[in-house]
């Protein structure tokens, strides 16, 4: 077990940010990772994803009702950070 959390990550692979999208517009996960025919912001899968925003290095998401959404500048300025 130790071995599989010891083990080396390979950095997460990003898509330049686009101006397409504004800072302030609320964008969900599949937005993020390029589901559902959307091109990805962060190939990553789910559960690395969810990894990101426990470790900090990605903001955690704004509750509405059940929905989970983020910020977009705040995910550009995470992902420029990665």
């Amino acid at each position: 077990m130790d071995s599989l959390l010891s083990r080396k990550r390979s950095p997460p692979t990003v898509a330049p940010a686009t101006a397409q999208i504004h800072p302030d517009a609320l964008i969900r996960k599949a937005q993020i990772l390029g589901r559902n025919g959307n091109a990805p912001l962060l190939a990553v899968g789910n559960t690395r994803f969810y990894e990101l925003i426990a470790e900090g290095k990605l903001p955690k998401p704004r509750k509405i009702g059940t929905a989970s959404f983020w910020r977009a500048g705040d995910i550009l300025a995470a992902l420029e950070a990665l």
